[in-house]
């Protein structure tokens, strides 16, 4: 493994942690959908937002690290 790649353990739970905040995004929306409390739709809405802040973080995580089976010395073999 180079510096800048993950171990297999860390990206496994990084996979872990995106497919968690899915769900979250999913069920904020879902339920702010159906709620009728005012304060409340507003909580879930503001959860929906964080929320989706961390899965982009997330994703840029994935994107940095060597998830896609190549590492950094293989692409400056190509």
């Amino acid at each position: 493994m180079n510096q800048h790649g993950m171990a297999p353990h860390e990206s496994i739970e990084l996979h872990e942690l995106l497919t968690f905040k899915n769900v979250c995004l999913t069920k904020a929306l879902t339920m702010s959908l159906l709620a009728s409390d005012d304060e409340l739709k507003s909580i879930l809405k503001q959860d929906a937002a964080s929320t989706q802040q961390h899965i982009e973080e997330l994703r840029g995580f994935i994107e940095q690290s060597d998830m896609n089976g190549i590492s950094n010395s293989d692409n400056k073999q190509q």
